[in-house]
């Protein structure tokens, strides 16, 4: 079924006109079935996608598996100390030859008993030397784009992909400053959220709701709702605010900024995205980010990061400091998890009517008219 069969592109006009005269997007693009298909084809089958972190494969022999869309990838740090994605089909029935985590020297399929190298070569095939014509040598693991930047592992399931280099290009001018390729991982944690992917990303961009569901978390520490966003292609964004640190007394962390932000004031912040699962907040002192990985269409999980500069892995109190920051994170995840199961609930009732924007949810209005353009060619007025 066409997409346009499922919505008239002249359902979005609302939605495309200026954020002062906008209105929220129909429901239907948060719960329709062949909405969510066509999304897999057409922007995470096609988009380069953060994945995990350098240091989390610091040696060789290293790996880790992932699933995209259902896609399932295996991630390894070879002899030679290089990171190598491949999907995680063995090339004789398909069966996955990695699981989960860890460090080896080779895959086993567990079926037939293929054995594949940390570079994806078949190195053991039992039995097949009576395959006329099999040649063992051509027989590898399907590769993986895989890119790095800024410490970040991202992988394409698009062979025929743009340049890592090219899609972050406008985030490395923005936030290149940021150094986090010199950051390590001080936290790490994960949930599932029962809820479209796009709600997700949609409330982590959304100042508008903080000073009502974060009243005892964040809304105090935000300076106003006033903010300046600017705005790139592929529905990314960023903007520089003011705002008080979330722990240690509302004091900076250590006491101090990082080492390469010196020169900003203490409450310094920033908020950005690059689609399609990628976001970022910067503060003074630490780096959280968070990545989407949907696993269905009213089921996404959620993983967020919080790194800290190397040097500071042996800087006193760090433990401490640690413990309350994820504390606190976790307190606003769980306020914001009600909320947006609730607004996939009302993504699929008939009784729900998209209301107007708000001008705080510029990044949620720019967002969507980037995906509506890509998903149904719906005209954008710029």
């Amino acid at each position: 079924m066409a997409l346009a069969e499922v919505i008239p592109t002249d359902e979005f006009a609302a939605t495309m006109k200026p954020v002062r005269q906008a209105s929220h997007a129909p429901g239907h693009i948060y719960s329709s079935p062949e909405i969510y298909a066509a999304e897999k084809e057409t922007i995470f089958l096609k988009d380069w996608q953060a994945v995990a972190r350098v240091e989390e494969l610091p040696e060789p022999g290293d790996f880790m598996t992932l699933r995209i869309v259902g896609e399932p990838i295996v991630l390894t740090r070879d002899e030679s100390g290089r990171l190598n994605a491949f999907a995680n089909v063995c090339r004789h029935r398909g069966v996955e030859v990695a699981s989960d985590s860890g460090n080896t020297k080779e895959f086993s399929c567990p079926y037939h008993g293929w054995l594949y190298d940390l570079e994806g070569r078949l190195v053991g095939a039992p039995y097949m030397k009576e395959a006329e014509g099999f040649e063992p040598g051509s027989c590898r693991l399907d590769a993986v784009q895989l890119g790095i930047w800024r410490g970040w592992v991202f992988v394409n399931l698009d062979r025929e992909c743009e340049p890592l280099e090219d899609f972050v290009a406008d985030f490395e001018s923005d936030f290149g400053f940021m150094r986090q390729d010199r950051m390590k991982i001080f936290g790490k944690f994960e949930t599932t959220l029962n809820c479209n992917w796009k709600l997700v990303v949609e409330n982590a961009m959304d100042k508008y709701h903080i000073n009502t569901i974060h009243l005892d978390t964040l809304s105090y520490k935000t300076a106003h709702m006033d903010v300046d966003y600017f705005y790139r292609k592929r529905g990314g964004y960023g903007t520089f605010f003011a705002m008080e640190p979330r722990t240690n007394g509302h004091r900076l962390m250590f006491g101090r900024n990082m080492p390469w932000l010196e020169d900003k004031p203490y409450n310094f912040a920033t908020a950005c995205f690059m689609a399609p699962n990628y976001q970022q907040f910067y503060y003074a002192d630490n780096v959280e980010c968070l990545t989407y990985w949907p696993l269905g269409i009213d089921r996404t999980r959620l993983v967020v990061y919080m790194l800290l500069p190397a040097e500071w892995a042996d800087i006193e109190g760090r433990e401490e400091r640690m413990a309350e920051y994820l504390v606190q994170e976790r307190q606003v995840f769980d306020e914001d998890r009600e909320m947006v199961e609730s607004l996939q609930r009302a993504m699929a009732s008939e009784l729900f009517e998209p209301g107007r924007m708000c001008h705080a949810e510029g990044p949620i209005h720019h967002q969507l008219r980037y995906y509506l353009e890509r998903m149904f060619g719906a005209p954008n007025p710029g």
